[in-house]
């Protein structure tokens, strides 16, 4: 039996359940036309300046990437004002997210997790033989009080999502601090901002200056999001130095394409694609708010590029009927909210086509 071979902790891992697909709508319901706002996808596609610069790299497909992806690393260095020895670079943050286990878990240690956050937290955690100590929301927002309170000397990974996804919730920067003040010498605290760059409300942390400071924090973002290179999966990680050059040792070769790479240089420079992505993300949700009052639906405020709906019914039924419509969102049992839904900011047609496709949703 493949069972008994199989080694600790790999039973008890739950798959990753992605968001459905416009192919998935078009031939589950029959729908020609699909808007997909359940991914937190740019909605805009990629930067133009990252096609361009992909398309000048295709020739050289035939020759393996730098091992360390040292020209991203020396544009993100110069961009944050942070060591290229302090960046890794990753085939999608959640890569790192793994990294990071590989090389500072070891088997029944304890890493600290919110509930109701990004899965592959936990993931991460199971892969290497790690405890999960889960600690609640509250208010829908990381309870960092509660966090400290869940500290042992067991305790070696803190993972911390800022913005929360799927709340759209952030901490601040004095939490913070007063947070990491309690924390063992031992513990590394992974801050995983794959939405900071939408974050509008004062008092984010600048989480950078732990790393600066040499503190044992790791700083995860994405090209994923913000950026709209999602479908290259390219992310990057900050630390001090020790810590990247051991996460770098469990590190496969060649792990970033040449693609990757050149979009991600390309995109950090392109200025009009990012105003124009924030822009659009701050208008967006300043209408789905004013929208979903109307219809007296209870969300949260969100600092990410999505909105979190509480639809008090079951959130399935509601996703399987937005779904009718042409409309994917994304629903969050999965996330432990059964009778709640997450949707995307997308452009001002795409999010009067939500509004109108759950307000027929609703009144079922």
């Amino acid at each position: 039996m493949v069972d008994d071979s199989l080694r600790k902790g790999i039973g008890d891992i739950k798959p990753y359940i992605p968001g459905k697909s416009a192919r998935d709508a078009k031939l589950e319901f029959n729908v020609e036309s699909v808007v997909k706002l359940a991914s937190n996808e740019n909605p805009f596609g990629p930067s133009p300046k990252a096609v361009e610069a992909m398309k000048e790299t295709l020739k050289a497909l035939a020759v393996y990437p730098d091992q360390t992806s040292i020209e991203l690393r020396e544009a993100l260095s110069t961009r944050l004002g942070v060591d290229k020895d302090c960046l890794i670079v990753g085939n999608g943050s959640d890569e790192i997210m793994q990294l990071a286990a590989a090389t500072f878990l070891s088997a029944g240690e304890e890493c600290l997790i919110s509930e109701n956050t990004f899965s592959v937290y936990e993931f991460a955690t199971k892969l290497f033989d790690g405890e999960a100590v889960f600690v609640p929301l509250k208010d829908y927002k990381y309870d960092l009080e509660g966090f400290a309170r869940a500290v042992t000397d067991k305790t070696k990974l803190v993972w911390l999502c800022n913005p929360n996804n799927p709340t759209g919730t952030a901490f601040s920067q004095s939490e913070l601090d007063q947070f990491l003040a309690k924390l063992p010498k031992k513990a590394i605290t992974i801050i995983d901002e794959a939405y900071m760059e939408f974050a509008e409300t004062g008092g984010f942390p600048e989480s950078l200056e732990y790393v600066k400071k040499g503190k044992n924090v790791i700083v995860l973002r994405t090209f994923s999001k913000f950026y709209g290179l999602a479908g290259l999966r390219v992310g990057y990680g900050a630390a001090k130095p020790d810590i990247v050059k051991y996460m770098n040792l469990a590190k496969l070769p060649f792990n970033v394409n040449r693609l990757a790479v050149k979009a991600g240089i390309a995109a950090l420079d392109d200025k009009a694609f990012a105003e124009k992505t924030k822009r659009t993300n701050s208008e967006g949700k300043k209408h789905l708010y004013a929208e979903l009052k109307k219809l007296g639906v209870a969300f949260q405020r969100t600092e990410a590029n999505f909105i979190f709906i509480d639809v008090k019914r079951n959130c399935d039924k509601v996703f399987m009927e937005m779904m009718r419509q042409g409309v994917i969102i994304r629903p969050l049992a999965s996330f432990g909210f059964g009778e709640a839904i997450r949707v995307s900011i997308g452009t001002g047609e795409q999010n009067m086509r939500f509004i109108e496709a759950l307000k027929k949703v609703l009144r079922k």
